[in-house]
């Protein structure tokens, strides 16, 4: 079996859902974690493939972007579905959870004016695709994207709902129950609980 080290940020971000991988199939990896304005990083980033993280390194060989991260644990581990029409599908979800910029107005200065551009995202963007994934689970027969299988793309979803939980606190969710479920059910598998209580406490 290959080494593997993922190095990223000191922060959940888009290296925790490689991180969920490896705790769910029990694999050991070195966590590397860098400070996002540190030495490290600075020194380091003219190295990389494309000056961004995360990176996991797969022995010598180097494999930049999430997505790309995910696919190739997900092609590895057993997690891209059952067939290649399950993996399509699997692409094809993280794809619609990934194909538009899920950026928070944290920069907005007035506060009105940052709410209003919260709601418009949540109403216009979020939401709805949390329902387009909450169509497919009731479909597929639950709990997961592919009915039984857990797959990356459950992964996928979960690492964006931690974000979601701390930036849309206030909004309700009565409208995805079976999104909801999915979430609690993968967060109580049994490697997964164990890699949630004791990650280092970090940024999401």
């Amino acid at each position: 079996m290959p080494t593997y080290k993922l190095c990223y940020f000191n922060l959940r971000g888009l290296g925790e859902m490689a991180r969920i991988v490896f705790a769910e199939v029990g694999v050991e990896y070195t966590d590397e974690r860098l400070e996002r304005e540190g030495a490290d990083w600075a020194e380091r980033k003219p190295k990389t493939p494309f000056g961004k993280l995360p990176i996991l390194f797969v022995d010598d060989v180097q494999i930049a972007h999430s997505r790309a991260i995910l696919r190739y644990l997900g092609r590895i581990f057993n997690l891209m579905g059952s067939n290649e029409l399950e993996a399509a599908l699997v692409d094809m979800w993280i794809e619609v959870l990934f194909e538009s910029a899920m950026a928070y107005p944290f920069n907005e200065q007035d506060e009105k004016k940052k709410a209003e551009l919260a709601d418009a995202l949540w109403n216009d963007n979020l939401l709805p695709k949390l329902a387009k994934v909450n169509e497919q689970i009731i479909k597929s027969g639950g709990p997961y994207i592919l009915g039984e299988k857990l797959s990356v793309a459950d992964i996928a979803l979960f690492s964006k709902f931690e974000l979601l939980k701390v930036w849309f606190a206030d909004k309700s969710l009565e409208s995805v129950p079976y999104v909801t479920k999915m979430i609690e059910t993968l967060e109580n598998r049994p490697k997964i609980a164990a890699w949630l209580k004791k990650r280092p406490a970090s940024y999401i």
